[in-house]
């Protein structure tokens, strides 16, 4: 059981996830490569790739029926919370081979707030999608039922 699943509310559930693109192992297995020949100093790249590793493993990216809620870091950890109702707009930033290999940072901003980058997110625009239809969902289900005028 992942930090989402161990912090969700009573009657909350998850309604979609994202991961971390495989893109991140490519500069530390690129770095542990060219210094695979290099003698006792391959240790430090492999390290890297190690805690890229782990990094990959333990980063959680969630829209539940009440909040978007993210988790990332190794050495320090780094969440966020953003109910959907203080949801005021996504923002994706991919660059050519980010669009290319379908990656890029899903930037959530909050009412009153800063965008929170949530980075090399695994099919962004789907996750972003996801974040909008429940977002309005959300407001729909909050937004109270018109009471009948009454005849005077």
């Amino acid at each position: 059981m992942g930090y989402i699943e161990k912090n969700l509310m009573d009657g909350e559930r998850i309604i979609a996830k994202a991961r971390l693109h495989p893109i991140v192992f490519l500069l530390p297995l690129i770095v542990t490569v060219l210094f695979l020949f290099g003698g006792p100093i391959v240790i430090l790249p492999l390290i890297w790739l190690a805690l890229v590793y782990w990094m990959y493993s333990s980063a959680e990216f969630a829209v539940t029926n009440r909040r978007i809620i993210a988790k990332w870091g190794v050495i320090s950890r780094h969440s966020i919370e953003t109910n959907l109702d203080k949801v005021e707009g996504v923002t994706i930033n991919q660059g050519i081979l980010g669009s290319r290999l379908n990656y890029g940072s899903v930037i959530v901003r909050g009412t009153g707030g800063t965008g929170e980058p949530f980075p090399s997110i695994s099919n962004p625009m789907a996750f972003r999608q996801q974040i909008l239809e429940h977002t309005t969902q959300h407001l729909k289900e909050s937004i109270p039922k018109e009471i009948p005028a009454e005849n005077a």
